[in-house]
């Protein structure tokens, strides 16, 4: 059991598939459904929406500030967004108070960052859209000394003396950082709403992120069939922010492709969930102390009532549906989560703009999961109950390791494109391969390795975007080398 469970942590935390964790969530975080209609949020514009949705997967402010978007905002909501935005591109931790709501603090902030010299009575005074220039050209300027700002460009909008061609904003406009609120004009002196500001934001951090060579790279790679070409890039299925943006080299190529291919699309298939819903927990009685060891079960019972969740809840859950929600709710107490993985978000950026194929769906997954034995689903659930705190066998020779600080060293993997230090966490023994890797990698590894074949050998000349977890790629049992096997050239791109 030991050695299996070794193996199950790390392959779990490589692997995890956690699409379905997306709903565990939502099916079990209250005793009954809640059938009130719920508020939808206010929304920013249509043009600003992509680049405010960006702004908020950055992490650069807090959540609390995106509503009132056509609001007109005030100085200290300015310098309180620059102030962050030079941190976050930085690194460097400017005050430790909270500037949104300190005066004193913004005023010393602003002074350290920008060189200004603010009077308390000015933060609350509305701000303009060339004030929002200066800021951000500041911010720009000090997090990246580097770059070149000796600009021969003159911005050619109607409403633009002489005096408003300055450094700034032949900058932000050149770089196309900054756009007029018509073809003809920018109107500077305008008051600045939210949305314009976030906007701004977003722009400007993933504009500097790319030119400073720090956005995430991926483990992707592009190989070229007769007539089509097909990218790969190997997903992280749970995330935080720090592996946004992505790189240029990737959107790009997003950009460019005819069809995104995934292994579960979670947005198309309310009957697949239904399914995987529904198999999850026991419909026949069985509860999950009854096919658990009594020392496993006490761990798992002192975890879900640490969550909160009631006894009627859990003991329905089959093993393998307790371990991914406990893996979630744990990811999610340190930012990471689901709905910032890799796969779910460039499925949601081809909604409504590019066909989305499934490769597995829920069914699948979820019947792979059913498939496994007892002493596997017990070791899969073991591996997110036992932390290095709570291992007390000293002589173990079971490596025991944080789920979290898995994921963590995962994600800075995947964004400077080191392969091996993603290998590193994936046990897998090509000579002995048992029953858990024979159907989670090397039987599914070769469906999808199937599907990229289609894809490679389509007459239609199509480019196909293929998404999926990032052990199905490398390995000596990964598509890229069965690809090279082939014949192809599979080139990967850093």
């Amino acid at each position: 059991m030991k050695q299996i469970v070794k193996k199950i942590t790390i392959l779990c935390m490589a692997l995890v598939l956690c699409l379905s964790t997306l709903n565990l969530q939502v099916a079990y975080a209250n005793e009954e459904p809640i059938n009130q209609p719920v508020n939808q949020p206010e929304q920013p514009s249509m043009w600003a929406l992509e680049d405010v949705q960006m702004l908020s997967i950055y992490d650069i402010i807090d959540l609390s500030m995106f509503s009132d978007y056509n609001a007109f905002i005030t100085n200290r909501e300015l310098y309180t967004v620059g102030i962050r935005l030079y941190e976050k591109i930085t690194g460097e931790n400017v005050t430790d108070e909270d500037i949104s709501i300190d005066d004193m603090a913004l005023i010393k902030a602003s002074y350290k960052v920008f060189n200004v010299f603010l009077q308390q009575s000015d933060l609350n005074l509305i701000t303009t859209r060339k004030n929002v220039v200066d800021v951000l050209y500041g911010v720009i300027k000090k997090s990246a000394p580097t770059f070149e700002y000796n600009y021969d460009y003159i911005v050619d909008y109607e409403d633009i003396t002489p005096s408003d061609n300055v450094d700034s904003v032949k900058y932000l406009v050149s770089n196309r950082l900054l756009n007029g609120v018509s073809d003809e004009r920018l109107e500077l002196n305008n008051s600045c709403t939210k949305e314009q500001l976030f906007a701004l934001a977003s722009r400007t951090y993933y504009y500097v992120i790319q030119k400073l060579d720090k956005a995430a790279k991926g483990l992707f790679w592009k190989v070229e069939g007769e007539k089509s070409t097909v990218y790969l890039l190997g997903s992280i299925h749970i995330a935080d922010s720090s592996i946004y943006p992505m790189n240029d080299d990737i959107l790009n190529a997003y950009d460019s492709s005819d069809a995104l291919s995934v292994e579960v699309d979670i947005f198309g298939s309310a009957e697949g969930l239904a399914y995987m819903q529904e198999k999850m927990v026991y419909q026949d009685g069985t509860t999950i102390d009854q096919v658990l060891s009594k020392e496993t079960y006490k761990l798992y019972v002192d975890k879900m009532e640490s969550l909160g969740i009631k006894k009627e809840q859990y003991d329905v859950l089959k093993p393998w549906s307790a371990a991914f929600f406990i893996q979630n709710s744990e990811a999610a107490e340190s930012s990471i989560q689901a709905g910032l993985g890799v796969d779910v978000f460039l499925m949601s950026k081809a909604l409504n703009t590019k066909p989305i194929i499934e490769i597995e769906g829920y069914k699948f997954q979820t019947d792979l999961f059913n498939s496994f034995n007892d002493e596997i689903q017990e070791a899969f659930l073991l591996s997110s109950l036992i932390s290095p705190e709570n291992n007390t066998d000293s002589n173990s020779d079971v490596e025991v390791l944080d789920n979290v600080a898995v994921i963590t060293n995962m994600l800075a993997a995947w964004k400077s494109g080191d392969i091996k230090g993603i290998e590193k966490y994936i046990v897998f023994d090509e000579n002995n391969v048992d029953e858990f890797n024979k159907k989670f990698l090397v039987e599914r590894n070769e469906h999808m390795y199937e599907n990229v074949l289609n894809y490679l050998n389509d007459d239609e000349g199509k480019t196909y975007f293929v998404v999926v977890g990032a052990a199905h790629m490398i390995t000596n049992s990964g598509i890229v080398k069965k690809l090279k096997d082939k014949g192809y050239e599979v080139e990967q791109i850093r």
